[in-house]
């Protein structure tokens, strides 16, 4: 895993992960948004599939599909996707997403059909996402054997749907937690209890560093969602001491004004590169996986 760049290919990276999407199709997605998330979807599928023959899997915060539906580049459907018996969903992956999608075409398609309606279920998606990969990792003799995830989170908002009184500022996702590191009661959604758990059990495991990642993309400039972001990137794995597998990067500010494939792409690679920067650390100094080095990403 040393050799996750090249000179001649900056995406080989590519090559040593699974890529798996969870973009927000909530009613306030609707519009320039939900067109911005199309194209860079639309460019990254290409760029994926010439690294990886799977391709790119997308999951939806409302939608579901059909049991084992793949998306078929070369079928007779008017719109790229067909249902198919034992297609697109392997071991180890959720139900209710779409599967192998190496057709930029098929992602058109896909966000044509779909009109985003709904809340932001964004803890809840993630478990869906996670815990099949995490059952399928905690069976393997060597978790080393299972590849690598990236789970890259595409959304808007503040997780909800949640009660107008209850007050972020601050803390951020932070201050969903009871004392027992559980979301508090008034809001379901928020991931921090996710992310923490799914933290613990791959310093239980051993895991290496980038096993798994967790990468939020904020779109849009709702404060409240750029708040709790941060909450998730600043000191939450230091607080609950676990490793930190979570970065966030807003877009629609001075540095990030559009969400592109090459811009995701980027953000992604520096998470990987940080924490394999952080592992190497941790070998030489003796410390632990929640340290982090320098960032990345900015806000």
């Amino acid at each position: 895993m040393e050799n996750m760049t090249r000179d001649d290919d900056p995406h080989y990276f590519l090559y040593l992960f699974d890529t798996v999407f969870l973009v927000d199709d909530s009613t306030s997605m609707l519009g320039p948004r939900w067109r911005e998330v199309r194209s860079a979807l639309r460019q990254i599928t290409p760029v994926c599939t010439s690294h990886d023959d799977d391709g790119i899997d997308i999951h939806f915060m409302n939608h579901r599909s059909s049991e084992n539906t793949t998306t078929n580049n070369n079928n007779n459907s008017d719109d790229g996707i067909s249902s198919q018996s034992g297609g697109g969903m392997a071991r180890g992956k959720a139900r209710g997403g779409y599967y192998n999608i190496t057709d930029p075409l098929a992602v058109d398609a896909l966000f044509q059909r779909l009109r985003p309606c709904g809340p932001t279920h964004t803890r809840g998606r993630i478990e869906d996402i996670l815990e099949p990969y995490f059952t399928q990792l905690e069976s393997a003799e060597n978790v080393q054997d299972v590849r690598p995830l990236n789970l890259i989170v595409i959304t808007d908002g503040m997780p909800g749907p949640c009660p107008r009184h209850v007050n972020f500022s601050g803390s951020g996702f932070g201050s969903g937690f009871n004392g027992n590191g559980e979301a508090a009661p008034h809001n379901p959604h928020l991931p921090d209890p996710a992310i923490v758990r799914y933290a613990r059990r791959l310093d239980e495991l051993r895991a290496p560093a980038w096993q798994v990642g967790v990468q939020f993309f904020q779109v849009g400039d709702d404060a409240a969602a750029t708040a709790s972001l941060r909450g998730l990137d600043d000191g939450l794995a230091r607080r609950h001491g676990v490793r930190d597998i979570v970065d966030t990067l807003k877009f629609g500010d001075d540095d990030y004004k559009t969400l592109t494939a090459e811009e995701i792409l980027k953000a992604v690679l520096g998470a990987v590169s940080r924490r394999l920067d952080n592992q190497s650390c941790e070998r030489e100094g003796g410390g632990r996986s929640g340290r982090r080095a320098s960032r990345p990403l900015r806000r």
